[in-house]
């Protein structure tokens, strides 16, 4: 019986399964990367999409406030489109059941998301008021809470800091201000601005 065959066997099944484990492991690591980078692509072209709505849902406020109608038609016809390119971030609900005889971007129900926009147009087909005004701020926030929700911040931050060992955000407000010249600087931050 050769001892140093055995030996020499032993060893190679060391290294391979030590090898095995290392690409095992570093596999994993790369399939985590590939993972964060299509939720990454993904939230990046929503947040895109978001700022765009909501630029546009701010402009709409204003041009109803400064009664600029021609304007805010221009601004309700992007917003109808944005409505209709927001159908593939937020697909609706059920496609099987509801709506059958629809093509199939309109099977089902609409999504929350997209309802809360399809409510702004419709509100801004109104004549201003300031109650008006606070619904759609408040029908903005409800949309911006969905899109919240859907990208999640706090979560990509912690996988952002897994990732790359770095922490991008602090969790401070105002509460953690002590220097008074601080505090100060930002007293006038719950003051509403009036425009002239």
């Amino acid at each position: 019986m050769n001892l140093g065959a055995d030996a020499f066997s032993n060893v190679m099944a060391c290294i391979s399964l030590i090898v095995s484990i290392a690409l095992a492991v570093f596999y994993i690591r790369d399939r985590r990367h590939v993972k964060f980078s299509i939720e990454s692509e993904h939230a990046n072209q929503l947040l895109a999409w978001h700022a765009t709505v909501v630029e546009l849902l701010v402009a709409l406020r204003n041009s109803a406030k400064n009664n600029k109608d021609e304007e805010r038609r221009s601004l309700l016809v992007r917003l109808s489109a944005l409505i209709e390119q927001g159908r593939f971030y937020f697909p609706n609900i059920d496609p099987d059941g509801y709506g059958a005889e629809k093509p199939p971007a309109y099977r089902g129900y609409r999504n929350i998301a997209l309802d809360f926009l399809v409510a702004s147009y419709n509100l801004h087909h109104k004549t201003y008021t300031e109650r008006i005004e606070k619904q759609a701020v408040y029908l903005q926030k409800l949309f911006t809470s969905v899109v919240f929700e859907v990208v999640r911040p706090a979560e990509r931050l912690v996988k952002i800091h897994n990732l790359a060992d770095h922490y991008f955000v602090k969790d401070l407000s105002v509460e953690n201000l002590e220097e008074q010249e601080q505090i100060d600087a930002i007293s006038h931050m719950w003051d509403r601005p009036r425009l002239r």
